[in-house]
């Protein structure tokens, strides 16, 4: 593992393809201070001796509780000559809140980013906070982008008339490979492929123990020509998390029973487990590297350094020393019943399965009005374009549109609808973060973050409308964000007059 002692040593690392990048995961908690913070900032101190973690990664209000701002801390790291690793989640701002944010990550030199949508919020100030989503991670990654470009703002934004400076950021987004379901895991696939078409610079996978699906999300990028960098994600979890994760109660982290009995046993050591722990995951560091990985991105509940060292060292030996298709089925703990992608084929569910009735319906329906060869189109939109020059008749025709979309598909009237590219479901009503790119990654066996074990995945029920639409891989275009000053307009007629999503995609 070649050492490296720059600020910037992550990027340079990860664009070397004959390093193995190492990054570590810190969780600030709440408060500005305190014994946490000064055991973080030690932590921060040793690994810059020993030079082989190339960046601390500093997660942005995990759980979806308050923490100390990860440019805080980021700058205490950058200061001690690591590079920060920035968590931007979408849960707690705005897309202004967001771009502010950007710009001063920029102004910091904070330009290491990772972008992802964030655990739904929890606990906060006199109860549970208001959840935000006013932006996906591709729409983020999609914004990042644009920001790199030394180009003016849009017509008509304030400010307009000065050009933005280009803006160096290096960012990478989050995907899961551990889905046990074939509607959740083949979103999981197709939306990594609309975050590297909005520009993203790496990828790191979710934590999970399943060898295999380590090795389907590389399969997955070779066969899609997807030619970032993967980090794979290696936590050590202690007996308590342990048994959280396993009882559903960490979002989207699948760990089997099989595991937890075996950590259970280690635990009767007179160390309880702790080394056995930390050889499990040296030995996944090992596997990893050997199988193709360009790092791993570590993690662990009250790790010190010592201990993260002695996991560094041990996968070493590993490494040179052990047969590593051995080791692979001693650190392998699938989730019983887990879809793979291997069993895709001509017989599949998904193949074989006819879409909806609801959804055949509702296809029908929009070819013939909303398609520009449908039978219905030039009527339905000289109706839109005349109803749209007066203010009364706009509002009566807006109301009637918000009845009947309230009965069929509980609209929420947000002027811009996406319910065709949902496959006939509404994401402002349906899913509680209101992704409209496909979903995030709390889901846990189908079902949603926010309701576990309740409320099926929005998702998940959009796939089962028309499972055979999303057989092939494909790398779509991100739909852009909800224009709010649309909101409880006609969609109608913002699609007639190309106000809405499908003027901004051109």
């Amino acid at each position: 593992m070649t050492i490296r002692h720059t600020t910037d040593s992550f990027r340079a690392s990860l664009l070397n393809e004959q390093d193995f990048t190492l990054s570590f995961e810190l969780v600030p908690g709440r408060g500005s201070g305190g014994k946490r913070l000064d055991a973080i900032l030690q932590f921060a101190e040793e690994c810059k001796k020993d030079g082989r973690i190339t960046a601390l990664s500093i997660t942005d209000n995990p759980g979806g509780h308050p923490a100390l701002a990860p440019t805080s801390l980021g700058l205490d790291i950058q200061a001690l000559g690591l590079a920060p690793l920035i968590h931007v989640s979408l849960k707690d701002k705005n897309r202004n809140m967001a771009e502010s944010q950007l710009f001063e990550c920029h102004r910091h030199h904070l330009l290491n980013l990772l972008v992802l949508s964030g655990d739904y919020p929890r606990y906060g100030f006199h109860g549970q906070a208001k959840p935000v989503f006013d932006l996906d991670s591709p729409q983020l990654l999609t914004l990042i982008h644009r920001l790199r470009q030394p180009l003016p703002l849009e017509k008509g934004a304030p400010g307009s008339l000065m050009p933005l400076p280009a803006m160096d950021f290096m960012a990478g987004c989050v995907v899961s490979p551990f889905k046990t379901t074939e509607a959740e895991q083949r979103f999981q696939y197709t939306k990594l492929l609309t975050k590297i078409w909005a520009g993203a610079d790496f990828i790191v996978s979710q934590l999970g123990f399943d060898i295999n699906k380590y090795q389907e999300l590389l399969n997955f990028c070779r066969d899609n020509s997807v030619r970032q960098p993967v980090l794979a994600s290696v936590f050590i979890p202690s007996i308590k998390v342990a048994e959280m994760m396993h009882q559903g109660q960490v979002p989207g982290i699948i760990f089997s029973k099989t595991l937890l009995h075996t950590m259970r046993e280690e635990a009767k050591h007179p160390d309880q487990g702790e080394e056995a722990r930390l050889i499990r995951g040296a030995k996944m560091v090992a596997v990893l590297q050997q199988m193709g990985y360009a790092g791993v991105h570590l993690g662990g509940n009250n790790l010190s350094f010592v201990k993260v060292a002695f996991l560094l060292d041990q996968a070493e030996y590993f490494r040179k020393t052990a047969d590593l298709q051995e080791l692979r089925h001693e650190v392998d703990f699938p989730f019983p019943q887990t879809w793979y992608m291997r069993s895709q084929s001509l017989d599949s569910l998904a193949s074989r399965q006819r879409p909806s009735l609801r959804f055949r319906i509702n296809q029908q329906i929009h070819d013939e009005i909303f398609t520009p060869s449908g039978f219905l189109f030039p009527v339905a939109k000289k109706v839109c374009l005349g109803v749209d020059r007066n203010r009364q008749a706009r509002r009566l025709f807006s109301w009637c549109e918000q009845l009947l979309k309230i009965i069929f598909f509980r609209c929420r009237s947000c002027g811009d609808c996406t319910i065709t590219e949902a496959n006939y479901l509404c994401p402002q009503s349906g899913c509680p973060k209101k992704m409209i790119n496909g979903p995030c990654g709390g889901s846990l066996h189908g079902f949603c973050e926010v309701y576990p074990g309740e409320r099926v995945c929005f998702w998940v029920r959009v796939y089962q409308q028309n499972p055979a639409a999303h057989l092939d891989s494909k790398s779509p275009t991100p739909l852009p964000p909800k224009d709010w000053a649309l909101q409880g307009s006609s969609s109608w007629i913002n699609y007639f007059t190309e106000r809405d999503h499908h003027k901004k995609d051109g």
